[in-house]
């Protein structure tokens, strides 16, 4: 429940939605003041001239709205002032002429943009702080309440409900913006608290900075006591899948069927001491609020990326270079990838989700700080995780890799929705990229198979007139790569403008075949054209024949029995 509290508390207080439910507002208020019954007492009939002005003002207004954001940092005071005096003098003319003129009960359209001008004005208190804004908001809020009270007295307890919402929502919006705390500065509370106005460079906030630095440092202190237990304790729970040095294995590949990730999440929040967590929020909204964002981030982020920096390490994945993999023996090639495999499936199904949550509780009411402070966090992690990937993906095209690659293909494949609903921005494309770059490299892998082929099948004959070694080299290939067919398949679907222009006969087999089977009908066919090659060098047709039975039954088994 908590979590799902914090994720409505994060979704309200970003800036993008309340920017564009100040537009949609505006639009609203703005047509049905035009619809409404005031203008027309007001104004009079429409006619051309006044709905090119009103669409003209109305474009206006909803821009400022819209784009609030870009001059919230460049107004003066001295503009402030002046926009604080033109909006009073605005209302005043406006009530004075619309309580002349308006004698009967106002209508629906009144009533709902006195409401849409109010949520638009909200709206604005949240991206600027002018101050006017709030001024015209109120001044709105009793227009909504007034009319309704002409329509029905009963009424104004509606109007002044809405009116009570709106208010609170902004006191809400206004304490993120403000420096809270305790006549002891030394002391983080929450009640009896004193709102005050301190100069950034006065020695007083100075003084202040680093006693609040002093408890960061002591709450950090004791959150960084608990990763080494957490760690033991989730490596523990992990036991079963992590498995030692002689179990590396890929048939544990399908993570959720060997663990229950989001047991293992919650197992590891619940183990924080929610006062070491509260303590930290505290921390945060005062420094935040301060305009020491940086400082409590920086302390913040370097604490929690030494946790998942110890845990990768004890998941046994080390940073690894793309010349080390390429020089790597077979055996550390195989154990590198295995480890790589646990690690990230570890890592983004239980650590950098652990990592949100707790980013969501100690930033608390900071979405911005949030995500800026997680993405940091997880970071260095996870290019650490992507670099290995790329490393593989740009390494040796041998055919004997294409098994491991097609581990990590499978792997990155099925970690896609983790980083899409994890990560931001530019970690997100990064890791699309290597994948399609695994992709590249697996159908690279079949490209140096068919020259493998292609150069035996300038060697001589063999004097034995048996089975050739690329034969059975082949054979047994295809039908070990056959097992992983679906994954193939969608490799080489990708790719289906380059099989096609490489291969221009088999286009007549688009319809029939899929993309992987033409890829295997075309390396069959330069085997057999490597065989028919290489038999034509026996001149005996006895010799002829055995050689050509011998590596054609070797071919039926494979694909009959086998």
């Amino acid at each position: 429940m908590m979590h799902i509290l914090i994720q409505i508390w994060k979704w309200l207080m970003q800036p993008k939605v309340w920017r564009f439910v100040g537009f949609a507002s505006s639009i609203v208020g703005l047509l049905c003041y035009a619809l409404s019954s005031s203008f027309n007492y007001l104004f009079g009939d429409w006619n051309l001239l006044k709905i090119f002005l009103y669409s003209v003002f109305s474009l206006i207004i909803s821009l400022i709205i819209l784009f609030a954001k870009i001059w919230q940092h460049s107004t003066s005071l001295r503009f402030k002032a002046h926009a604080a005096f033109l909006v009073l003098a605005i209302t005043s003319l406006y009530s004075f002429f619309f309580d002349k003129v308006m004698n009967g009960k106002p209508d629906s359209y009144s009533l709902l943009s006195c409401a849409a001008f109010s949520i638009m004005l909200l709206s604005l208190s949240r991206q600027t702080q002018c101050g006017f804004e709030i001024d015209l908001m109120y001044f709105f809020l009793g227009s909504l309440i007034v009319q309704l009270m002409k329509i029905k007295l009963e009424l104004c307890i509606l109007g002044v409900g809405f009116s009570y919402l709106i208010i609170i929502l902004r006191s809400v919006f206004s304490s993120i913006n403000v420096v809270i705390y305790n006549e002891d500065p030394t002391i983080v509370q929450d009640e009896n608290l004193v709102v005050i106005e301190v100069n950034l460079h006065s020695p007083q906030l100075a003084s202040i900075r680093s006693c609040v630095l002093e408890q960061l440092s002591n709450c950090v202190t004791a959150l960084r006591q608990e990763n080494s237990n957490i760690i033991d304790m989730l490596l523990e729970q992990l036991k079963e899948y992590l498995g030692d040095d002689s179990e590396l294995t890929v048939s544990d590949r399908n993570f959720e069927a060997v663990l229950r990730p989001k047991e293992n999440l919650n197992l590891m929040i619940d183990s924080i001491p929610p006062q070491t967590i509260e303590n930290l929020h505290k921390i945060a909204k005062l420094m935040v609020g301060a305009g020491f964002e940086m400082d409590f981030s920086d302390v913040y982020i370097s604490c929690r990326r030494g946790c998942l920096d110890e845990c990768l390490s004890k998941l046994g994945f080390q940073k690894v270079s793309v010349e080390e993999v390429q020089n790597m023996s077979w055996g550390d090639f195989r154990d590198k990838i295995e480890r790589w495999i646990k690690a990230s499936n570890v890592a983004f199904k239980i650590l950098f989700p652990t990592e949100r949550r707790l980013c969501d509780q100690v930033f608390f009411g900071f979405s911005t700080s949030a995500d800026i402070s997680f993405t940091c966090v997880c970071r260095e992690s996870t290019l650490q995780l992507l670099n290995f990937a790329n490393a593989i993906a740009l390494g040796s095209r041998s055919p004997e890799t294409l098994f491991r690659v097609l581990d990590v293909f499978e792997t990155m494949r099925d970690l896609i929705p983790e980083f899409e609903s994890i990560l931001i921005g530019l970690l997100q494309n990064e890791a699309t990229t290597i994948w399609k770059r695994l992709g590249e490299a697996i159908r690279g892998i079949f490209m140096e198979l068919e020259n493998r082929i292609r150069q035996d099948a300038a060697m001589g004959a063999s004097s034995s007139c048996g089975l050739l070694g690329i034969t059975c080299y082949v054979m047994t290939y295809l039908r070990v790569a056959c097992e992983s067919w679906q994954t193939l398949e969608k490799v080489f679907e990708e790719n289906h403008g380059h099989l096609l222009k490489e291969y221009p006969k088999i286009e007549d087999r688009m319809h029939s075949s899929s993309m992987l089977s033409m890829q295997m009908d075309s390396i069959m066919e330069l085997l057999e054209n490597n065989l028919e090659a290489r038999s034509k060098i026996y001149k005996d047709p006895a010799l002829f024949y055995v050689f050509l039975m011998n590596n054609f039954v070797y071919k039926l088994k494979i694909v009959v029995i086998e």
